[in-house]
């Protein structure tokens, strides 16, 4: 039934048909309309649409994609995977259900390995050429390094060199 009705358009046949269904997904949606006037429409599509875009600050067109989306998820709401699908994913994890949802472990797998790419590049790449620069500029390197540890020194100690008195 979840293809055949994927499949199936919403039309003033198939509105009419799953009418009562729609009923209090359209009140809940649409809370300032009245009860009785939407059952008076009797399921008449563009009757719903025109009290819907009357009641609201929508356009029909607005108004009938919305109930187009509200029809299909009442008429094929949408179902959780299985849990036999977290199996997959390791020894670990076999006998527990995730609570995360399959599409985020894929993304976080996905994420864990752009991570292990960037590092293996990092580490071949820019140490390599780190490690090169710094033995071909020694006396510059040391130059820095002193520098530094005089900055930090200066930093965490202050001016103050008279601290034993």
């Amino acid at each position: 039934m979840a293809e055949e009705t994927s499949a199936r358009e919403l039309s003033n046949t198939t509105f009419a048909e799953s009418f009562e269904k729609l009923v209090p997904a359209i009140l809940a949606e649409w809370s300032e309309l009245d009860p009785k006037a939407l059952s008076e429409t009797g399921g008449v599509l563009d009757k719903v649409v025109a009290l819907i875009a009357e009641h609201s600050a929508h356009t029909k067109t607005l108004v009938r994609r919305q109930l187009t989306e509200l029809w299909h998820v009442v008429m094929d709401p949408p179902r959780r995977r299985p849990p036999a699908a977290s199996a997959r994913r390791g020894p670990s994890s076999a006998g527990a259900t995730s609570p995360l949802p399959e599409t985020a472990d894929l993304l976080l797998q996905e994420l864990e390995e752009r991570t292990a790419q960037i590092m293996r590049e990092l580490r071949n790449g820019v140490f390599a050429d780190t490690r090169t620069k710094v033995k071909d500029n020694l006396l510059f390197s040391l130059l820095v390094s002193v520098g530094l540890g005089f900055i930090i020194g200066v930093i965490f100690t202050g001016w103050n060199f008279q601290r034993g008195k």
